[in-house]
């Protein structure tokens, strides 16, 4: 699973779950380590997703440059579904 994400969506990742608390750190390290379960995919999914709509798009709602990043890891993440 690890290398379906560059480094710097790992550190992206881990930034995002490192200020959602515990939990969510502990889901990136399972991921890390290639033990997500469906539902936790979801969690993770649903952090990079909340992030995208509050700091990821344009007054437009086009996304910016950090926006592009978050749906590039959203995409990664998804591809380790299963």
């Amino acid at each position: 699973m690890s290398s379906l994400l560059t480094s710097a969506q790992w550190q992206l990742l881990f930034s995002l779950c490192f200020m959602a608390g515990a939990f969510q750190l502990a889901l990136a390290e399972k991921l890390l380590n290639g033990s997500l379960s469906s539902n936790e995919v979801d969690e993770l999914c649903e952090l990079i997703s909340n992030e995208f709509l509050m700091h990821g798009v344009e007054e437009s709602f086009e996304p910016n440059s950090y926006g592009l990043e978050l749906e590039l890891l959203l995409d990664a993440v998804n591809r380790g579904r299963g």
